[in-house]
Formats: structure tokens, C-alpha cells, sequence
């Protein structure tokens, strides 16, 4: 399995100056029980473990902010709304050396409610965090749902596949990414990824007693595809594999989802599903596609073994950045079409239902929507390396694997350090 790196991105909370002048008034809204003022410390957010982001419109998503709900006693009968669709920005103060995620303010701050400065009651953990970057609109804040036992966003929240023509890459669209948090004691160092199987969290040191890091993640999947053979017989002088085009075969291939929604009482938000679909058509479905120019054509005498497979995203030395965006579903079926130039066999032939045929004059075996077996999960966070080995061009024999690779998390602009 591969892996990639972490790049820790930190992002601090300036407490001192947003303390209210009354602890007592400022400890409740209503929604929650207040804290006995020898207990009060206060909830800041600093951290946030970050990587590479797909191209969006908004490139920099935590430049933007995040939208966060809090609730304590979680597991209890007791489980009380801390934060409810808190907006959180960043605001900067570099007379003061003060700038910082800020949660505190009111309507005429700039912010679509007025939102309270919160504290932790060391008597009600585990606490859960589930947010999502950027923050929406104030507009469209009240639309998202993030509870204790819900999670969903509105239809206008439409995440789409992307596609590959000869390297270049057309379509996608992911508009938010999303994390979920435990905070299971006071510690500082037991926190939880809850969508990465409750993974604690990595945290620098810091002069904070107590914070919390969010760990966004994409709710996206991503698939690339590549290629070699282990062809035993003598390999021609000119031996190439082209015209690939790799299609997703099920009947009910989404291309697009909308109206995401997770049941969190018997899961996490990547146990979610879009209640919106759209069904790719056969054009559609075709996820990768080259043709015959030279430069497109994979020569089988070097792409011989994994480390100098064929990358099918990348066939005229475009760079595609990790893969295709696709829409998280189960059970998906691929087929492969591809021409191979360079074996010869003594007479014209092709199978009964005409899926391979062999050109003599040509030298060339066409083979078309050949079903690759099995059924494969384009799970949330998770990049998709399907590796086709080629052992003979016919018979065909060709077997076929996925690497999993973890997508980490999602870059932001705001590099700040404000912690040291």
C-alpha cells in the first residue's frame, strides 16, 4: 500500500481576546447546561492536519472557514448541543499578534447568527466535532445538518466524476470536505478520527492545555488505471498497446450526487449516500480513453513490470494529480477496450461474440469491452490504483488488482505558526 505524507498546516485560537467580560453570561445560549466557573476552559480550535487538495473553484477551502456543530455526553442520555452551525473565520490581527480562528461574535461582526464563546465541561466527555470546509453561505447555512445523529447537505451541494480524454482531464466538482472528531477526555492527546477508523489524531506541541484539530477529509473517491504485461513468448521489436478505453459496466454507474445525508446514531458521515443521483449513459461511462498517436501508445518492451507500468492518465506526459475524481458507490464493474500492434499469428480469427478480432494484415488484436472480473468499492478518501497485467494477448489472460491508497486531507492557504 502506498503512502502520503501529512503536511501539518496550524491554525490558532486567540483566546485572551475573546473572552467576554462576563464568563457567566457568555458560557450558554440555552442550548447547553453552563459550566461552574472554576471549570471553565475555554474550547479553541488549532491544528488542522492538511495535504493536497483536488482543483475547485475555491482552491484554498480553509482560507474560507469552516462550519462546525459540537455536542458533549456523547453515549449518554444526557447529549446536549454545544455549538450549533457555528461559522468560524479567520480573522486577522497582526498589530496584536492575535490572529486566529475566530467563533465569537455577532451579526453585526459579519457572522449569520450571533455565536458565543464555549467552554469545556470536563464532566460530559466524550465530545464530537463534525464540520465542513469552506463554510457556505450564510444564506445557506441553514440547509446543512449537523447534529448528533445527522448529517446531510442540500441538493444545491452537487459533487460530479471526472473524466480523461488523451490526458486531459474534464468534469469534477467537490464543493465541500468534511470531518468528525472525538474528543474522548481533557487530554490533549487522545483525540479521535472518526473517519479514518477513530485514528487518533497527531497534534504538535503547542501552548494550548487543551484544543481541538479537525482533519478534513474528501468525501470524493479517486481512480487512475495502469498497465504492463508478462508476456513469455518473444517479444516483437514493435510491440505497442493503444487506443485504450476503460468504461465503468454497471448499469448504475453515478456520475454525479447530490443531497448527501449519513445516519451518525449507526455510523460515521462516510456511511452516508447521495439521495440524488445521476446515471451515467454509455458515453458517459467511459472513464478513460487514448488514442492511436504515437505519443499515446504504450510500448509493452518497456511497461514489462509495475514500476514501469503504463499510466493511463498520463500518456503524453501530462501530470493528472493522483486521479480521477469519482463518486463514492459500491460494487462497480469495468470493462477495458484496447489494441495491441506487433503479434503475429498466420490467419485472420476472432471469438464468437467478435470482442477480439485479429487483423493479419495489420498485425493488430482489437479487443473490446472486455469484462474484468469481479466487483470493486470506490470508497470516500480513498484513491484507487487498478493495475492491469497482460500474461498472454490470446487467449487474453489478464489479471487484474486494486491498490488502495488513504487520500488524506484538504490544503488550506494560511500558514501562521501563531503557536510558537
Amino acid at each position: 500500500m502506498s503512502h502520503l505524507f501529512n503536511h501539518k498546516i496550524r491554525y490558532s485560537w486567540c483566546v485572551g481576546a475573546l473572552m467576554c467580560a462576563s464568563l457567566t453570561a457568555c458560557t450558554s445560549d440555552g442550548t447547553i447546561d453552563e459550566v461552574e466557573p472554576a471549570e471553565q476552559l475555554p474550547m479553541q480550535f488549532s491544528q488542522a492536519a492538511l495535504n493536497t487538495s483536488v482543483t475547485r473553484a475555491a482552491s484554498n477551502p480553509l482560507a474560507q472557514g469552516f462550519l462546525v456543530s459540537c455536542y458533549k455526553g456523547i453515549g449518554s442520555t444526557d447529549v446536549q448541543q454545544v455549538m450549533g452551525n457555528y461559522e468560524v473565520k479567520y480573522k486577522v490581527d497582526t498589530w496584536n499578534n492575535l490572529s486566529c480562528w475566530n467563533y465569537v461574535g455577532t451579526t453585526a461582526d459579519g457572522f449569520y447568527k450571533d455565536q458565543l464563546q464555549r467552554y469545556w465541561d470536563v464532566a460530559a466527555f466524550p465530545y464530537r466535532f463534525y464540520a465542513v470546509t469552506p463554510c457556505p453561505a450564510s444564506a445557506d447555512i441553514p440547509q446543512f445538518v449537523l447534529t448528533s445523529s445527522q448529517f446531510s447537505m442540500p441538493a444545491s451541494a452537487e459533487y460530479a466524476y471526472q473524466t480523461c480524454d488523451n490526458g486531459v482531464v474534464s468534469g469534477g466538482a467537490e464543493p465541500y470536505c468534511l470531518a468528525q472528531v472525538e474528543c474522548t477526555d481533557v487530554s490533549n492527546t487522545n483525540d479521535k478520527d472518526m473517519l479514518v477508523g477513530g485514528k487518533t489524531i497527531a497534534k504538535s506541541a503547542s501552548a494550548y492545555s487543551r484544543y481541538v484539530a479537525l482533519p478534513f477529509h474528501h468525501l470524493t473517491s479517486k481512480v487512475r488505471f495502469l498497465i504492463y504485461n508478462n508476456y513469455k513468448k518473444e517479444i516483437p521489436n514493435d510491440f505497442k498497446l493503444y487506443n485504450i478505453k476503460i468504461k465503468a459496466a454497471s448499469a448504475d454507474y453515478a456520475i454525479e450526487g447530490r443531497a448527501f445525508t449519513a445516519d451518525l446514531t449507526s455510523g460515521s458521515i462516510f456511511d452516508g449516500t447521495f439521495t440524488d443521483v445521476t446515471k451515467g449513459d454509455d458515453t458517459q461511462k467511459i472513464l478513460v480513453q487514448t488514442d492511436d498517436d504515437a505519443a499515446r501508445k504504450c510500448d509493452l518492451k518497456v511497461a514489462v513490470d509495475r514500476e514501469h507500468a503504463y499510466d493511463c492518465l498520463n500518456p503524453a506526459g501530462t501530470i493528472i494529480n493522483d486521479g480521477l475524481l469519482q463518486i463514492p458507490q459500491k460494487n462497480v464493474k469495468l470493462s477495458f477496450s484496447f489494441d495491441v500492434y506487433g503479434v503475429e499469428f498466420n490467419r485472420d480469427f476472432s471469438n464468437e461474440d467478435h470482442s477480439i478480432v485479429y487483423d493479419q494484415a495489420t498485425k493488430t488484436i482489437h479487443y473490446k469491452d472486455v469484462l474484468i472480473d469481479g466487483t470493486y468499492d470506490l470508497a470516500p478518501n480513498t484513491i484507487n490504483t487498478f493495475v492491469i497485467k497482460v500474461n498472454e494477448f490470446y487467449p487474453l489472460t489478464i489479471d487484474f488488482s486494486a491498490e488502495l491508497t488513504p487520500w488524506t486531507d484538504v490544503v488550506g492557504s494560511i500558514d501562521t505558526n501563531l503557536e510558537n
